[in-house]
C-alpha cells in the first residue's frame, strides 16, 4: 500500500496540469476573441456609415424637386 502514496504526488502534479494549463488559457486570453469580434462590427458599421454619407448629397438632390414642388401647391 506505501507504494499507491509515492504516486499521489505525481498524480496531484498531472492532475494540476491537465486542469490548470487549460483554466490559464482561458483566463487570460478570453477577450481577444470578442475585442476582434467588436472590431469587425465597428468596421462593417463605418462601411456602412460612410456609404450612407456618401449618398447623401444624392438622395437630397432627387427629393429636392418633390419637395419644392410639394411646398409650391396651395390648397385650395
Amino acid at each position: 500500500m506505501g507504494w499507491f502514496w509515492l504516486n499521489v504526488p505525481l498524480m496531484l502534479l498531472f492532475f494540476g496540469c491537465c486542469a490548470g494549463i487549460p483554466l490559464w488559457l482561458t483566463l487570460t486570453r478570453w477577450h481577444v476573441e470578442i475585442t476582434a469580434k467588436h472590431a469587425e462590427i465597428a468596421a462593417a458599421r463605418s462601411e456602412v456609415a460612410a456609404q450612407a454619407i456618401a449618398a447623401q448629397p444624392t438622395a437630397v438632390a432627387q427629393e429636392l424637386p418633390v419637395l419644392v414642388g410639394v411646398a409650391g401647391r396651395r390648397q385650395g
